[in-house]
């Protein structure tokens, strides 16, 4: 299994004890995001709800413990298969998530959170049987569960060396640290405003950043259909971006965007039509005749290089994205 088809898959004050930490009250003290046993028990919490919902297709049961970029794709695709098969999953086979690893941030106030390296069961006998499956679980306030927001499909030497402090708590980002390359608050304006104009913007060419806009530039007009994209930044909320300091000064961030795609046909343009599939018919809203309106998430992992350097660039390490609606007219 790819590593895409393998995210697909996957495709979401406090008493703190005995685990290195001390008993504090009130919003403003620095202290771990979760103890450890708590990190362990939130991703034991979310497998077994992940896996109800795989096997019975059915959303609803998600809404305990996904968020954010993550959630919403996820829970889209599952409505669309319910709908295809309703009677759910019949080649189940549940996911393991196992050789798990927590890095836990220090952190005051809400939102908290922290991440989840694993081995997954679904690559198993493959050649990316090495990959490492990294979750981002967010917690809102101090009364509501565990969530994951962000899932990231790495190789192990994708996955940097985290600074951590003597009791092994990691150091998470400041949004608006000065000393990155970018600002994690700043990334998904400027990837968003760049797949928009194409301006320098601090990325590094690739698959999808360069690749990207030429695969764009390939498909905006063609003989009966042309195609156009709005992207837009996501960066409150559930997808506030998410990142920890790495041990060569920069960082490792999770951040979203919003991508919309619209495609109009020209019927009088013999073999001029709309693409369709099962998948899409399922999730689509009004009849697709000369256009098609369709609405993308996506969640991005990107390697942030600390500030100073003439040509330093973030890399992007990972990058999902889930349809969410359609609309036909």
């Amino acid at each position: 299994m790819t590593r895409r088809g393998l995210l697909t898959a996957l495709l979401s004050a406090a008493a703190l004890t005995a685990s290195g930490c001390v008993t504090v009250h009130g919003e403003q003290a620095l202290v771990p995001s979760a103890t450890r046993p708590e990190a362990a028990t939130a991703l034991k919490d979310f497998l077994v709800t992940y896996n109800k919902a795989e096997q019975a297709y059915d959303a609803r049961l998600l809404d305990a413990v996904v968020a954010g970029p993550y959630g919403d794709g996820k829970k889209a695709g599952l409505r669309t298969l319910k709908a295809l098969k309703p009677g759910g999953n019949t080649k189940f086979k549940p996911l393991v998530l196992s050789d798990a690893s927590f890095v836990i941030p220090k952190a005051t106030g809400w939102p908290r959170f922290f991440v989840a390296n694993t081995d997954s069961n679904r690559d198993t006998g493959t050649s990316k049987a090495s990959s490492r499956v990294m979750l981002v679980f967010t917690k809102f306030a101090a009364d509501l569960p565990w969530k994951v927001t962000y899932v990231a499909v790495l190789m192990p030497q994708e996955v940097p060396a985290f600074t951590t402090d003597p009791q092994g708590w990691a150091e998470p980002l400041d949004p608006h640290a000065t000393d990155l390359a970018i600002a994690p608050a700043e990334l998904s304006k400027r990837y968003t405003a760049y797949l928009a104009d194409g301006r320098p913007n601090g990325f590094a060419p690739g698959d999808e950043t360069t690749g990207r806009r030429a695969v764009r530039a390939r498909y905006a007009d063609k003989p009966g259909m042309t195609t156009q994209w709005i992207d837009q930044p996501l960066d409150a909320g559930a997808y506030l971006p998410i990142g920890l300091r790495t041990q060569n000064g920069g960082g490792f961030v999770f951040f979203s965007s919003r991508h919309v795609e619209q495609q109009k046909i020209d019927k009088s343009v013999k073999g001029a039509k709309l693409p369709t599939s099962a998948s899409l018919r399922a999730l689509i809203t009004g009849t697709a005749d000369t256009t098609l309106v369709r609405e993308f998430l996506s969640a991005q992992t990107v390697s942030v290089p600390p500030a100073g350097p003439a040509g330093a660039k973030a890399l992007f390490l990972s990058r999902t994205q889930a349809l969410v609606s359609a609309q036909g007219s």
